[in-house]
């Protein structure tokens, strides 16, 4: 994809990062929390939007973030918007 591109996906937020795991399981919240990097005090904001959208963005931004929660066995996808 072209530096253009890349950068009318971030504006538009074309692309979502959507994670389908239950808040109400507090290892299940910590594992996303340090996955997308978050501090400890973000974890309340995070499960309000669980399950959800919790990011957006262009999909070469999000995909980074989709590969560490796959990789932490976590369940999550990029969808297009």
């Amino acid at each position: 994809m072209s530096h253009d591109s890349d950068q009318r996906e971030r504006a538009l937020g074309s692309w979502a990062l959507v994670v389908e795991e239950d808040p109400s399981q507090p290892q299940r919240l910590e594992a996303v929390r340090r996955a997308l990097r978050l501090k400890r005090f973000e974890a309340t904001a995070l499960a309000a939007h669980l399950p959800g959208t919790v990011r957006r963005g262009a999909r070469v931004d999000l995909a980074p973030l989709l590969d560490r929660l796959q990789a932490a066995g976590l369940r999550a996808e990029l969808v297009r918007r």
